[in-house]
Order: C-alpha cells, then structure tokens, then sequence
C-alpha cells in the first residue's frame, strides 16, 4: 500500500497526509463510504432540483420574497452535489487526481465556493428572519419587493469571491503538480485563520445570535406556545353584500359571529349564546384578534423553520469545524476516517435542506407532492 496525499481530504483546510487505500486493498469501510457519498449526491440533486421546479411552477411559492433564499441554496446545492461530491468521490477511490489541473481548479473553486455560498446564505436567512421578529413594521414597509432580497443574495456571493478566490488563486499559481488537488493549509498558512473565521465560526456566530434573538422575541409574544388558531376573517371587496365568517366555534359563554359587510355597521350584529346580540365594535375586536393570532402563527412557523435550520447547520458542520481547527494545530491528531466523515457529513446539509423545507413549509409540500404526482403545470 502506497502513501498519498489524499487531495479529497485536504482540498480546502488541513494539512493532514492521509493514507488513501489503493481499490484494490480498500477496506469495506471505503467502499461503504463511497457507495454513501454517492448516494447522497443522487439524493442532494434530485431534492433540490424538486425544489426549483416547485418554485418555478408554483405561483404562490414565487410571490414571496423569502423564497427566492431556498432558491439560490438549492443552485449552490446543485453544484455541489453534481461537481464536488462525485469528484470527491472518484478522487477518493483512485487515490490520486485523475484530471489536469485546469478540472482541478475549477473543482476545487466551485466545490468550496459553493460550500461557502451555502453557509452564506443560511446566514442571510437567519438574518432575514432575525428582522421579521425583531422589527415586524420595518420588514413588511421595506422588504415589499424582491429588490433587497437579491441584493442580500448578491452580498452573500460577494463575501464569497472576497474570502475564498484570493487563497485559492495563490495557491493555484504557486502551488500545482500533476496528479494532486490539494489546496493545502501548509502552503497557505497566512489564509487559512482567515478562511477559517470568516468562512465557518463567524457564520455560525451570526446564526447562533439571531436564533437566540428570535426565540426571545417569541417567547415574549408567547408565539412559540401557539398551537392552531382559527383562521382570519376574509375582507370583503367594495360592493359585496358580505364577508367570509371567522370560524369561532361557539361553546358555554361564547358567542358565534353573523355579519353582513362591515360597511353596514348598523346591520352588523353577534348573537350569543343567550340570545343577546352585539354591534359592529365588538365584531372589530374579534376581527382584529383573529388577525392578531394568525400573524403569531406565522411567526411561529417562522422560527420553527429557522430552528431546524440551525439544528441541521450545526449537526452537519460542528464536526467539520472542530476538526478543521484540530487539525490545523496537531494535524497528526487526526484520523483519515474521522476526517473522511467530518468532510462528507458538511456536504450532507446539502441533503438535507430540501427535507427542512417539506417539512417547515405546507406550500412546498404541496407543490413537492403535485410535481411527484405528475401535476407540475397545474397551478
């Protein structure tokens, strides 16, 4: 068995010479990891192209702003999930690079290029989110159209061109031999803190800061407790007769709503339970609570969403983070399993992340559903 710098390993962080197996001596460990890693690349592709065909088809999905954030988490995905893992993999397996160093360039560009976009834009999200809570009045006045929305995205690919080219340009210049890819922290000592707290702990800062700020402001509101609220009343349109009923479900001591349009104020009433009837003042208040608690529900759904992506964003790279920074200071620490692992459990959020929004999101699940079920053109 010969020793190799294993560039799979190595291509962005550490300076860590692993022994990578040739196939013929591979243990069933390396087989097993493979066969997953492309598993995952399958799985990672088709989620996310799902993702943008709901998008693309789904007209109530396109009006919102916020959406147009999974979108461009779902490109990035895509291009890590067709470019870097089943390079990494094929990598992996020989052992050695196979393709010139031109591929190598661009592999190693775009494969932690995206990473880094991905992570970015989890932050933006997390901000975006940390400004609905916090300053509800501002967002809704400000972010009326997607004019913010692709200037915050076009920030996130800005911090990626400033953080990440700049090492990778030097060391493609200074540092490139046949048969390797390896962008190596041992040649690039002076980026590597830096790619390091920009490209990892601060984005992570950032969200941890804004998923703590979020649930303060919903356990203040007591939007985190709210289960399942009646619908809104629906507005009426000038001229009609009526309006949608709120749906309040009369019991011992409550009241059941009976409106015409709420411009005939005088023809308005309540009647209770015990046969007394109330004005149009007390329809407004009922009015104005039922809209009240759908925007806590919204809010909730809001920082239910932001949570499982903080929770997916921390399982998936803590290991990744830690030993990137172990393995800079003591890289002999560090097992070519572990890291194995470490590596291919950060590209696993790109997996994930179609998952997080069937499960946070009612809208994509049904447009998910209606494009598996061959519906995809119905509106």
């Amino acid at each position: 068995m010969n020793e190799v710098t294993d560039p799979g390993l190595l291509d962005a962080t550490t300076e860590v010479v692993a022994t990578a197996p040739a196939p013929s001596h591979m243990t069933p460990f390396f087989w097993g990891f493979i066969v997953i890693l492309w598993i995952t690349a399958a799985v990672t592709l088709f989620g996310n192209i799902l993702v943008l065909l709901a998008f693309a088809s789904d007209r109530k999905l396109g009006k919102i702003n916020f959406n147009l954030y999974i979108v461009n988490l779902a490109i990035t995905d895509i291009c890590v999930s067709a470019i870097g893992m089943p390079l990494y993999a094929l990598d992996l397996y020989r052992g050695s690079w196979p393709f010139d160093q031109v591929t190598c360039a661009l592999w190693i560009l775009l494969d932690w290029g995206m990473t880094f976009l991905s992570i970015f834009t989890l932050v933006a999200i997390s901000v975006d989110r940390y400004w609905a809570a916090c300053w509800p009045n501002s967002y809704r006045k400000l972010n009326v159209t997607k004019f913010r929305t692709l200037v915050t995205i076009a920030v996130a690919w800005l911090c990626v061109i400033l953080i990440w080219v700049p090492p990778w340009l030097q060391d493609r210049l200074t540092y490139s031999e046949p048969g390797t890819c390896v962008w190596s922290a041992e040649n690039n000592r002076e980026y590597v803190l830096f790619v390091a707290i920009a490209g990892y702990h601060g984005p992570s800062f950032v969200m941890i800061f804004c998923y703590v700020k979020v649930y303060r402001v919903m356990q203040r509101s007591g939007t985190i407790f709210v289960r399942k609220i009646a619908p809104a009343v629906g507005s009426s349109k000038p001229g009609s007769s009526v309006v949608s009923q709120p749906s309040i479900q009369p019991s011992a001591g409550t009241s059941t709503i009976h409106t015409d349009d709420l411009s005939r104020g005088d023809q308005s009433t309540l009647t209770t339970t015990d046969g007394t009837s109330k004005g149009p003042a007390y329809i407004s208040r009922e009015v104005a609570q039922q809209k009240k608690q759908s925007q806590m529900t919204k809010e909730r759904r809001m920082f239910v969403s932001l949570s499982y992506i903080l929770i997916a964003y921390l399982v998936t790279w803590s290991p990744f983070h830690i030993t990137f920074d172990v393995a800079y200071f003591k890289p002999d620490s560090v097992p070519f399993e572990w890291y194995s692992v470490a590596y291919s459990l950060a590209y696993a959020n790109s997996m994930l992340n179609p998952i997080l929004y069937a499960t946070s999101s009612h809208d994509f699940r049904t447009a998910f559903k209606r494009i598996l079920t061959c519906k995809i053109l119905k509106k």
